[in-house]
Formats: C-alpha cells, sequence, structure tokens
C-alpha cells in the first residue's frame, strides 16, 4: 500500500529549511507518511527527470506546504504550485518565516489559512492536520533541535537580504557622497593640492580645516559634468539630488535597511535645509556682473577672526553658515561609511 504525500513547495535558496521539515514530519510521524521536498536527494534523484517527478509527487500529494519568506512569494513557481493544489481542492497551508507573517500574504495565499514555522502551535496545527489526513493520533510536535534550526536559518536569510540591501544602498548614493567629499575639499584646499585628490581613497575624515580656508567655494567646479557650476552650487545640488535617492531608499518597501542607516538617513533627509540657509545670498553674490563683490566675499572669509561669530546682519554670517554646513555633512558622510562599510566588510 502506497503511503500518502506531502508536498512541500520551496525555493532552491530554502532548501535548507524545507529538506528540516521533511526529515522532521517523517521522523515524528514513523514515516508513515512520504514527504516531498525537490531539494531532498531522496525526493529528486540523479537522473529523474525533474519536472515528471513532480508532476507525479503533486498528484498523488494530499497536502501542500507552501514555505513563504519575502523573497520566495516573489517567485511564480510557488503561486503555481499553491494554485494546483487549489485546483485539486488539496489543503495547502502557507508557513511563514524570515521576517513574512500569515497576514503579509499577498493574493492568492493569502486566501489559504497560514501559520509560522517557528511557532510551535503552529507547527502542532500543522501535525494535526497531517494526523486527520492518516487518520492516526497527532505525535509530538515541540522539538527544540528542530526550532533552533529554523531560527538559525532564518537569520543567515536576514542577514543575506541585510548584505544585498546595504550594498543596493551604497551603490545608489555613492555617486552624490563623493561629490559631497568632492564640494567640501574643493572648497578648502589649493588649486595644486586639487589636482592629486583620489576622491574614492581619501579619507574625509581626516581632512580638517578652519573658516579662513573656504573661499574656494566661489572657484569653478573641476568635475568635467557639473564643469559650468561653482563649487557652493555643486555641493547645494548634490544635496538635494542626494535627498531624493534617500527618499526614494525610504519609501521603497522592498529592500530591508539596518536600524543605524536607516537613522542616518533621516537625520541627512531633516538636515538638507541647512544648505538653503546660505544658498540664496551667496548664489546672489556670485552672480552679481563684477567681480569686486566675489573679492570682497573672499577677503571677508581670509580674515575673519578665529574662532569665527556670527554678527547681526552681517554678509559674513552665510558663509559662516556654509562652514557648518561642510563640517555637518562631512560627519554625515564619516558616520555614514563607517556603518555601510561595517556591514558589507563582514561579508569579506
Amino acid at each position: 500500500m502506497n503511503k500518502s504525500t506531502i508536498f512541500i513547495s520551496h525555493i532552491s535558496e530554502e532548501k535548507e529549511i524545507a529538506n528540516n521539515l521533511k526529515s522532521f514530519i517523517e521522523t515524528r510521524f514513523l514515516k508513515t507518511v512520504d514527504v516531498f521536498s525537490s531539494s531532498h536527494d531522496e525526493s529528486l534523484k540523479l537522473g529523474d527527470d525533474w519536472m515528471d517527478t513532480i508532476k507525479k509527487s503533486m498528484k498523488n500529494c494530499k497536502l501542500i506546504i507552501i514555505l513563504c519568506s519575502p523573497i520566495s512569494i516573489s517567485r511564480p513557481w510557488i503561486n503555481f504550485e499553491a494554485g494546483a493544489g487549489w485546483i485539486r481542492n488539496l489543503p495547502v497551508i502557507p508557513l511563514c518565516h524570515s521576517g513574512l507573517t500569515p497576514g503579509k500574504l499577498p493574493v492568492p495565499l493569502n486566501s489559504f489559512q497560514g501559520g509560522l514555522i517557528n511557532n510551535e502551535d503552529d507547527v502542532s496545527k500543522l501535525f494535526k492536520k497531517i494526523a486527520e489526513i492518516l487518520g492516526i493520533e497527532k505525535p509530538n510536535s515541540s522539538n527544540n533541535s528542530f526550532f533552533s534550526e529554523i531560527k538559525n536559518f532564518e537569520l543567515k536569510i536576514k542577514n543575506s537580504e541585510i548584505l544585498k540591501d546595504s550594498r543596493f544602498i551604497k551603490n545608489l548614493l555613492i555617486r552624490q557622497i563623493e561629490i559631497l567629499k568632492y564640494s567640501i575639499f574643493y572648497s578648502t584646499i589649493e588649486y595644486g593640492e586639487k589636482n592629486t585628490l583620489n576622491l574614492r581613497n581619501e579619507d574625509i575624515g581626516n581632512h580638517e580645516f578652519t573658516f579662513n580656508e573656504i573661499y574656494h567655494l566661489f572657484d569653478f567646479s573641476m568635475l568635467v559634468f557639473v564643469s559650468n557650476k561653482r563649487i557652493f552650487e555643486v555641493f547645494h545640488d548634490t544635496i538635494h539630488e542626494l535627498s531624493e535617492n534617500i527618499k526614494f531608499l525610504l519609501l521603497y518597501n522592498r529592500i530591508d535597511i539596518p536600524p543605524k542607516i536607516k537613522e542616518l538617513l533621516n537625520i541627512f533627509l531633516y538636515s538638507k535645509f541647512q544648505v538653503d540657509n546660505w544658498y540664496d545670498q551667496i548664489n546672489f553674490i556670485a552672480n552679481k556682473e563684477s567681480d569686486s563683490y566675489i573679492q570682497l566675499a573672499i577677503k571677508l572669509i581670509k580674515q575673519e577672526p578665529l574662532p569665527q561669530t556670527k554678527k547681526e546682519s552681517n554678509i559674513i554670517n552665510y558663509f559662516i553658515q556654509y562652514y557648518e554646513s561642510l563640517i555637518y555633512f562631512k560627519k554625515w558622510i564619516v558616520d555614514f561609511e563607517i556603518e555601510i562599510n561595517s556591514i558589507i566588510n563582514e561579508d569579506k
């Protein structure tokens, strides 16, 4: 007499959790049921017709378990196998893991009663359903080793996703961050030094400067793609461009942003107004027909006693605000790169 079959639908990245569940069920039910997992050597042997074996297993099975994670629910094969069970009026049980909960299942998976694979009560309900199909008593579903393995797997999945998403975040923002570094360096160093800079290798954290050195903000940019802008314009515009990319990241619900990175992104977003405090006035000076306005501004910056202090209704206040913005966003870049690199470098 053929044993009843339970079909576990899963994606290849989650074969470890599927095979653990297969072994757990078969062991507790004393081999009175066959559990098909396409990733397991016993279910799909070398040389077997892959598609034909899966079709036969689905045709003969009495229950389908769908392993659902934030990754797997986006794969069409999972929904296809769930639909095949629904057409045959088979019980279909979504078991969620790695941060996904039954309440967040998409259509059509949310039409089935689901549970959490790391929840002992939900696994007990699964065992009860299997026992009803087999017509036997429900075996004990408690197993510390099984649930520990599930939690370890979930941690690996989460860390893997965080690593991938952190790389995505860094790659999305890296161009604007490099231009911010450029703006900070080029606002405060002499022309000869500019020719020796390699922005990807320069440590912005070690770059110290005083208020008297920011008079280069009126220089025209040496970057090819922003060559018609002065340095202060590049700085201002890049802050706003970076803010738009950060808004996208914070609103994009398909990526997992580590808490400290998320905090830094929010800090940046709420701090961008700093560059608007000085921009209009400095831009007004830069666009005067006579260069004498710029030369006067440079003279004021060079001659300002240190530490600089704001004065009532004085043009120097706008340059002090510019200087403070350079200091502020320099620190932000340092903090961001430390956090993002600490995550990405853990994989090396």
